[in-house]
């Protein structure tokens, strides 16, 4: 069946090409914008005070966001995999590192260019190598982190130089390379870029430095931020202030870059049949719950991330779409959204309905983080903290900063059954699903230790 509708798609886009001439005519085209490390908390469109985000809050004005959208899990590599493939991370099972996507699986990029996609991607970041399989189904696929590296797992120093780096300059402006070398009139594209600046280490250029904490006398050093044992939960209150101030001041310089790929999009001839989608992978810690950066919890600012959808004459400006929704979701989302067939393994859900109806979703969502699972429901969330952990139950209206956990088996029995069903569901179906028989490469016990001291593993 799969196939069948493919071809059907595919000999529509021919059709539809052949036809030409009018300025809407021709098949959608997707651009999927992911912002490394971003929390949703922080952009004005989310209701944050500081001006951090005119463009993204432009996008927002013009299209749809997401009143709450959550990843699967809080570090790169699994929520990437997620997002790119609709499985959520029991069933595609790159949980760690030193896995790679099983060549069983199908990306989005993979699944498009057979339906004539013209495909390309521009990324930024140590887990987004070719190593790991994403480059797969695209045509151009580049990656702007400071060095590259053949090796599998990518070696920790690439990690540490990675944090340092200022890349969005050069992949927007690949990006825009790649799209002047597009007709209106030809094959529909999916772009994909993904930005990592957002990412510590916090070291936003002039004038974004002292943009939202103009008056600091203080000597805080962020630089290797995960090494560094100065910036800890014992730091000043005058210092965590300004180490926000810094985070802030990145999504200002980012989202000033993406201003001119934003405009581009909207200066084309098909701009009304472009469909653009922007999330995040997970957010950042600010010692919320004594802990700094991500990949340590599963608390709102590590999963909290903007989704954020732009379609002129599909999405009415303005539009808000109340409950939980995940990054597993976008990928069939999207498709339902292009009228593409869907992908055939995809466990997330199809919301293209609620978008046109403008109705909240209503089912809880999973994550996940090594042992460690949460179901989020739209004002509650149930963590079982896995190795013998007594699961919490957190009411989010009384108490949104999740610092009154309460046994979830006395206070919320039945969220704490409907955890465990959806858990062993997710491990039925993955065991249901065809694999290449690759297994898991193994971490050197010195690298190892090098992630663990970066926060990468447990």
């Amino acid at each position: 069946m799969r196939c069948r509708s493919g071809v059907l798609f595919a000999g529509v886009v021919a059709l539809l090409l052949l036809a030409g001439g009018c300025r809407e005519a021709g098949p959608p085209n997707l651009v999927l914008i992911s912002i490394d490390s971003l929390r949703a908390d922080r952009l004005g469109c989310y209701g944050a005070e500081r001006d951090t985000s005119p463009a993204m809050d432009r996008l927002a004005a013009d299209g749809l966001r997401f009143q709450t959208a959550v990843a699967p899990t809080s570090w790169t590599l699994p929520s990437h995999v997620t997002l790119l493939t609709g499985l959520s991370i029991p069933a595609h099972r790159v949980a760690g590192p030193a896995r790679r996507i099983d060549t069983a699986r199908t990306l989005l990029a993979q699944h498009l260019a057979p339906l004539g996609y013209q495909t390309a991607g521009f990324v930024s970041a140590p887990f987004l190598a070719r190593a790991y399989g994403f480059d797969r189904g695209f045509s151009v696929y580049r990656n702007f982190v400071s060095s590259a590296a053949a090796a599998f797992p990518p070696p920790i120093q690439w990690h540490r130089d990675s944090h340092a780096d200022e890349t969005a300059p050069q992949v927007i402006g690949a990006a825009l390379e790649w799209l002047g070398e597009r007709d209106p009139s030809t094959a529909p594209f999916f772009l994909f870029v993904h930005l990592w600046d957002v990412h510590y280490d916090y070291i936003p250029p002039e004038p974004y430095d002292t943009m939202f904490d103009p008056d600091y006398q203080g000597e805080l050093d962020v630089r290797d931020y995960s090494f560094n044992q100065t910036i800890n939960e014992h730091l000043p209150e005058r210092d965590l202030r300004h180490l926000r101030a810094l985070y802030d001041g990145e999504i200002r310089w980012l989202d000033s870059q993406l201003e001119p790929l934003l405009d581009a999009l909207r200066e084309r001839s098909d701009s009304g049949r472009t469909l653009i989608s922007l999330v995040s992978d997970h957010g950042d810690e600010f010692f919320e719950h004594r802990r700094k950066g991500h990949w340590h919890t599963l608390f709102e600012e590590s999963v909290r991330v903007p989704w954020i959808l732009r379609y002129p004459g599909v999405i009415r400006p303005g539009t808000k779409i109340g409950g939980v929704v995940s990054l597993e979701d976008v990928a069939p989302t999207l498709l339902g959204l292009l009228g593409a067939p869907p992908l055939p393994e995809a466990t997330g859900r199809d919301l293209s309905k609620h978008i046109r109806a403008g109705r909240a979703v209503r089912t809880p969502v999973l994550l996940n983080l090594g042992r460690m699972a949460a179901l989020r429901g739209p004002s509650w969330k149930v963590i079982a903290p896995g190795r013998g952990g007594v699961p919490a139950y957190y009411d989010l209206e009384r108490d949104p900063e999740e610092l009154d956990p309460r046994p979830a088996r006395r206070f919320a029995p039945g969220a704490l059954r409907l955890l465990e069903h959806r858990m062993a569901v997710e491990l039925r179906r993955a065991q249901s699903l065809p694999w290449d028989g690759s297994e898991p490469a193994e971490l050197d016990p010195a690298l190892r230790e090098k992630l663990k001291q970066l926060g990468y593993v447990e």
